[in-house]
């Protein structure tokens, strides 16, 4: 019943598992150097309440931890995050498609006794699996350094965090496919996805730095599940939530009709 699923899952491991070692490693990093550089990191802290520097990597709600090794740790590893969350969304499904055209498979894929919906589908499976890998390694890698350690860290943060970043995954991934679906090429559809998501990035990280910016924050999905939004909640909130999760399931369900419906001419 799910034989492209277990396929694709078997086939994509060697991509799957980059972003969830590379967190695993970098917070590692900061583990293990924490004990030395621990003055020298909490200086750092300092210069990420700046404009210029959420421009870069983006507001990543620090402020109100204060100068503590739970701040420090979302300030490298949420840096980390966002930079891993334009990739991966970008990056693996808009080559969904276009990777099969590339090896000249599409027409083999075409003529498979399934409907063309659910080839789709479970191939965007394959990259929701690896995906939900980094939140997972991210909670596990933070609450092991922070027990390694003896410091402290608030264990609701860090899981409301990851879901939201699983979150955002989904639905930036979801756009990506529907990039693919539409122009069916490696270089168009990277290019829209980098241009509908790169720009909502921009819009993110710039909306602090100029006002007429600003106030268009809220069509950039990277706005939604801030640290600072968690913090002030206790929780994911909830219209976000609905908001980001929508977004996904509409960009989805168009990439699966389109894909399923097109002419082909392979």
């Amino acid at each position: 019943m799910v034989h492209i699923y277990l396929k694709n899952l078997k086939k994509s491991w060697l991509t799957g598992i980059v972003p969830p070692v590379v967190i695993i490693a970098f917070v590692g990093t900061i583990a293990l150097g924490w004990p030395s550089m621990q003055e020298l990191i909490l200086q750092r802290l300092e210069t990420m309440d700046n404009p210029i520097m959420k421009a870069i990597i983006g507001d990543l709600g620090i402020s109100g931890l204060g100068a503590t090794w739970e701040a420090a740790l979302f300030m490298y590893a949420g840096g980390t995050m966002n930079i891993l969350l334009l990739f991966v969304a970008i990056f693996i499904p808009a080559r969904l498609l276009s990777t099969e055209i590339d090896k000249n498979t599409f027409d083999i894929m075409l003529s498979l006794p399934i409907p063309r919906w659910r080839y789709l589908l479970e191939k965007f499976s394959v990259y929701l699996t690896y995906s939900l890998f980094i939140p997972i390694s991210m909670v596990g890698i933070m609450l092991g350094a922070t027990s390694f350690l003896g410091e402290s860290l608030t264990t609701s943060l860090v899981l409301n965090y990851s879901l939201g970043y699983f979150i955002l995954l989904f639905a930036l991934g979801a756009i990506s496919l529907l990039c693919a679906t539409i122009f069916l090429d490696s270089s168009k559809s990277l290019a829209a996805a980098g241009l509908v998501i790169g720009g909502q990035y921009f819009l993110d990280s710039m909306g602090g730095m100029l006002a007429a910016i600003g106030n268009f924050e809220a069509l950039s999905l990277f706005n939604y599940f801030s640290l600072g939004a968690i913090q002030e909640a206790g929780m994911l909130p909830i219209g976000e939530i609905i908001i980001v999760v929508s977004i996904g399931i509409v960009a989805l369900t168009s990439a699966l009709l389109i894909f399923h419906k097109r002419e082909f001419a392979i």
